[in-house]
């Protein structure tokens, strides 16, 4: 019994040993080793990650890895950004932990500026430097050197064109990445010149909400283009000069930085590449001689000055000035100064180099000539003259006071155009007195007369002449001639809205005639609109290009045809709306479908208008088709209808087609007593107080197209402008017997 004591007892000590201290010590401990295969990497490159533990179970990676890890191993890393890569390991002898930082390197990016690109001499320059990604820089040039990663710091003074440099490294890159900045040095100035006109703003509603009155306290400013430039020394003698470019920039090099100079603008526009243009506004109630007979002679262009400077005064050897000529408002005072309205010829001439530029693109003609044109326009021009002579010296027309013609007579000693002889000098007559018209604040009569000198070098131009307006009932090519030229002016001003200056009970206000909605100022027009109306042709012209898809290009294409100019046919909308849709068979239903409404027909008609239907207001004789065909041999009536001066001087012309055969033939018009028949305007073929009319020539068997009116009518707007036709009453109505034999 007590034997199985002992050996129970012995067996719980052995069992105990180490519990009663009789034996050796605990686990071993966990430990860990990290190592890179790089301290240093490029931005996004590899680095291989080893790693070592003793007495580790288990590894998990943290920081710039994770996921569970081997006891030992290595890794592959893609260094994005600088990143701690650590390890944690555990065992029964604990845990052990271990990291190893790998720093990632980009390019250095080092910067440097300079605050003047260009220096007079003698001066100095700030210089001003940065980096990024870079542990040592280095930065010279000039006087300057320095190893900050940033900084600026003056140098000069440069008497010499200086290159700053700064170059930078880090750890990975160890080739220097670089950057400069240079100041140009030079003992001269060079100036830039741009030159602006002021003109107000759109028109807005006045404080009393009754009239539409321009936006003077909003003004806008176009560029000039081509203009004339001009510097001046102290002494307003010119050291340089130039036209500007395209954007109204003229440049003028090597100026004393020690003199005084001005800038001076004259207004007169010239250019040979990309076009060739000459044009110039005069001030005709100033001439600078009274006994040259030209305009260009007689009168003089405008010219603006700005303030004095001294290029020395700026250390910039580049220097630029902005010359804006001033519309003339006084914001103090609220009223027009027209000794200030120095924009005024400078307008002008921005919109007639806009207008050569759209119609020289849509022409189809490679470099298109252009002949020179002058611009007569005063503050004090003004039309209203109820009878010839023009007055260009007090600057007083007959008419509305906006018009364009190719020729002129010769101008007297008193400024009256009553010379027995012609000029040929196309030029452009405009308003400037705000009680009558102000035609340079807005663009609209300067584009129009401007669309008449396009008809008459690139389409065909057969304008009868004399007043008129959009509400008239005019004859076909009157209505097409005017219209047209309306219509150019809304494709190069981008707008139907015909913006005019007048001014009411002293103050100035604006009529806009939306052309496209037949309105005046808003309010809807009682007058019916027609094919005998030159607002329709405007409104087809517009439509074409806003609503049909049809560009500005595409729009006028038909009137620069070849087509368009040989054609038999006279220029009239029946003509222009058949070429458009041959042009583009798409806008054919749109086209008949705006007709419909603008009371003319272009379903299934052609050129000579042969189906219209539409007599507006006319009646008794006028009979349609507008256009009457003759033929060789044959004889027939034509007649046309309208008291005196009606249908705005030539409303009663008629459209006459004669087929030919290539032979000499004699056309004859007769008509009635107190009638002088004409064919066009040809007064040359008249025999004063006559009542026949003759011409011997040939016509081709594709035919030709012409007007017969009576001479009083057709020739001027005046009924005392008979000269060589002897007619001053003629009737009210006329029929005439017409062959062709």
């Amino acid at each position: 019994m007590r034997s199985h004591i002992l050996q129970t007892l012995a067996l719980s000590c052995a069992e105990l040993l180490s519990a009663c201290g009789g034996g050796g010590g605990g686990a071993p401990q966990t430990t860990v080793t990290i190592t890179s295969s790089a301290a240093n990497v490029a931005t996004n490159n590899m680095a291989a990650l080893t790693w070592s533990s003793t007495n580790a179970t288990a590894c998990t990676a943290s920081g710039g890895w994770t996921g569970a890890l081997a006891a030992s191993g290595s890794q592959s890393v893609t260094v994005a950004q600088t990143s701690t890569y650590s390890i944690s390991c555990t065992g029964t002898g604990g845990s052990g932990n271990g990291s190893v930082v790998v720093t990632a390197y980009s390019a250095p990016v080092p910067t440097i500026t300079v605050d003047n690109a260009t220096l007079l001499s003698n001066n100095s320059v700030l210089v001003t430097w940065s980096s990024q990604n870079a542990t040592a820089c280095r930065t010279t040039g000039g006087s300057l050197t320095s190893t900050a990663l940033s900084g600026s710091q003056t140098v000069g003074p440069l008497t010499a064109t200086t290159t700053f440099t700064i170059s930078c490294t880090n750890p990975v890159f160890t080739a220097a990445v670089t950057a400069s900045a240079t100041t140009t040095v030079s003992p001269t100035a060079s100036l830039t010149v741009n030159v602006l006109a002021q003109l107000p703003g759109p028109p807005i509603v006045d404080a009393a909400g009754k009239y539409y009155v321009p936006d003077w306290a909003h003004p806008v400013t176009v560029a000039v283009p081509f203009v004339y430039v001009e510097v001046d020394d102290a002494n307003q003698r010119a050291v340089q000069s130039g036209y500007a470019d395209a954007n109204g920039t003229a440049v003028f090099p090597g100026l004393d930085v020690t003199a005084s100079y001005s800038v001076l603008i004259q207004s007169k526009v010239e250019s040979t590449t990309p076009l060739a243009l000459d044009f110039e506004v005069v001030n005709n109630t100033v001439p600078i001689s009274t006994n040259q007979t030209t305009f260009r002679t007689r009168y003089g262009v405008y010219a603006a000055s700005g303030p004095s400077f001294s290029p020395g005064a700026s250390k910039a050897a580049s220097q630029t000035v902005t010359l804006t000529a001033p519309d003339g408002w006084d914001t103090n005072s609220g009223i027009l100064v027209a000794a200030n309205r120095a924009a005024g010829p400078f307008a002008l001439l921005a919109s007639a180099v806009l207008e050569a530029q759209i119609v020289s693109a849509a022409t189809g003609i490679t470099n298109p000539t252009w002949r020179p044109l002058t611009i007569l326009w005063s503050v004090a021009n003004k039309g209203g003259l109820t009878a010839p002579p023009n007055n260009y010296d007090q600057g007083t027309v007959i008419g509305s006071g906006g018009f364009w013609s190719n020729s002129h007579k010769l101008i007297s000693t008193v400024g009256t155009d009553t010379g027995t002889s012609w000029v040929s000098e196309d030029f452009i007559y405009l308003s400037g007195d705000p009680t009558f018209e102000a035609m340079d604040f807005y663009p609209t009569v300067m584009t129009h007369e401007m669309g008449h000198f396009v008809q008459s070098l690139f389409s065909t131009n057969a304008s009868p002449g004399g007043n008129h307006g959009y509400s008239d009932y005019q004859d076909p090519t009157l209505s097409w001639i005017e219209g047209n030229a309306s219509g150019i002016s809304a494709l190069v001003m981008n707008t139907p809205q015909q913006r005019r200056i007048i001014t009411n009970n002293g103050e100035i206000i604006v009529i806009i005639e939306d052309i496209s909605k037949n309105t005046v100022n808003g309010n809807p027009q009682t007058w019916p609109v027609g094919w005998y109306q030159e607002s329709t042709v405007t409104d087809l012209m517009w439509t074409a290009y806003s609503s049909m898809g049809l560009t500005t290009a595409q729009t006028l294409a038909p009137m620069f045809s070849a087509a368009w100019k040989a054609g038999p046919y006279r220029n009239t909308i029946w003509s222009y709306a058949t070429m458009l849709k041959q042009q583009d068979p798409a806008i054919a239903a749109s086209i008949d479908s705006f007709s419909s409404t603008r009371n003319f027909v272009t379903v299934g008609n052609d050129e000579y208008g042969s189906k219209e239907t539409n007599v507006g207001n006319r009646a008794g004789t006028d009979v349609l088709p507008p256009s009457t065909t003759l033929t060789v041999g044959q004889t027939l009536s034509i007649c046309s209808v309208g008291a005196l001066l009606e249908y705005n001087k030539e409303g009663n012309a008629r459209m006459l087609k004669i087929i030919g055969d290539g032979i000499s033939h004699t056309l004859t018009i007769q008509g009635p007593a107190n009638t002088v028949p004409i064919l066009g305007r040809n007064v040359a073929n008249v025999t004063s107080g006559s009542s026949t009319f003759t011409l011997q020539g040939s016509v081709s068997a594709t035919g030709s197209t012409y007007t017969v009116g009576e001479c009083g009518v057709v020739v001027g707007e005046f009924s005392t402008d008979t000269t060589g036709c002897g007619d001053p009453s003629p009737p009210a109505e006329q029929c005439w017997s017409v062959s062709y034999k």
